[in-house]
């Protein structure tokens, strides 16, 4: 069976969609069969990412074209669920994946917000040890990442020791529908390392 890794955030602006695209893309690239499932119906972000350029190297289903028969192939689904779920959805959420990412910028805000949701998640039986916090959006210079690191795991929470920096480079492969390893950009690089760290340290 697959490893089903889902994606989650009450707090919008943190970057869920673009962790998703290009987790799975990195897994991709690592040999893994992936399939991306675009649970946000509201904004269907990943869905339009996908639909906007030459194709990603992974499938982009909506929840309806979903084979459970042709899932059981593979090594990994990753779920970019709806922005500010429910309680109830997150309950639901929490019963059928083997990891929770929940990413977080590093403002004051946006970690209180995680403190949040990692508090109710961790109320959940067997959620805790399933959930993890992934820094977003991280200034490339200096040490918030560092800091925010250290703050949430003294609260008791699990955070990824990689983090993900912000980058040009993000914003224009969702403009051209690609991952950002393919577009022309200087950090293009830098961006997609990122990626691939936080991949291993999932699967």
């Amino acid at each position: 069976m697959p490893r089903i890794i889902a994606i989650t955030s009450e707090k919008g602006g943190v970057g869920k969609s673009t962790l998703a695209v290009h987790l799975a893309g990195a897994l991709s690239e690592r040999g893994l069969e992936t399939v991306l499932i675009d649970e946000d119906g509201r904004v269907g972000s990943s869905l339009r990412w996908s639909q906007r350029g030459p194709g990603l190297p992974f499938a982009v289903l909506d929840p309806d074209d979903v084979k459970p028969k042709r899932l059981a192939r593979l090594d990994a689904v990753i779920i970019d669920t709806e922005g500010r779920p429910r309680r109830r959805d997150l309950r639901e959420l929490a019963g059928r994946a083997d990891l929770i990412l929940v990413p977080s910028g590093v403002s004051p805000l946006e970690l209180d917000a995680t403190q949040e949701l990692m508090g109710f998640l961790g109320s959940e039986p067997g959620a805790a040890r399933r959930s993890m916090a992934v820094l977003t959006r991280v200034p490339p210079v200096g040490h918030a990442a560092d800091t925010a690191r250290e703050d949430l795991r003294e609260l008791g929470i699990r955070v990824a020791n990689t983090a993900v920096r912000q980058y040009a480079a993000y914003q224009k492969a969702a403009e051209q529908g690609v991952l950002c390893r393919d577009v022309r950009d200087e950090r293009a690089a830098a961006a997609w390392a990122d990626l691939l760290a936080l991949s291993r340290e999932v699967i």
